[in-house]
């Protein structure tokens, strides 16, 4: 193989994608893409308005993308936040008033409440249940 025409071949294909890149115009679509994204959006806040003040579900609207991403608390954290909540009230506290003042969820509550039943105790059914730390 000579090599002057593998330096050509290798310096045509550089030229072609030199080319490619001069002919590029991805900064225009990306800010295209962007203004469409911006014009769909107040589309659809407009249908979701109609569909409002005509009293029907806006079915076919797509909801927006979430803008924060979910946070979990970890066990640990959940123990602090309902022990904090716990001992700040010891006449008692609903399983509601807990999920409240910690933002920890009503259901994680009383996975907690079950999963730790050596460390509290509970007074009263349903409506009025009380949970207290031992």
């Amino acid at each position: 193989m000579d090599i002057t025409k593998e330096i050509e071949r290798q310096a045509q294909e550089l030229q072609k994608k030199l080319e490619l890149l001069r002919d590029n115009n991805l900064q225009e679509l990306v800010a295209k893409k962007a203004d469409l994204e911006n014009q769909l959006a107040t589309v659809e806040v407009e249908i979701a308005n109609t569909c409002k003040r005509l009293g029907i579900a806006s079915t076919g609207v797509s909801a927006p993308a979430r803008a924060e991403k979910r946070t979990r608390m970890n066990g640990e954290v959940i123990r602090t936040k309902i022990t904090e909540v716990l001992k700040a009230n010891p006449q008692g506290v609903s399983q509601i008033e807990i999920s409240k003042q910690t933002g920890v969820s009503y259901a994680s509550v009383i996975n907690f409440l079950k999963d730790n039943q050596d460390s509290v105790r509970t007074t009263g059914d349903r409506k009025s249940k009380l949970i207290f730390l031992k």
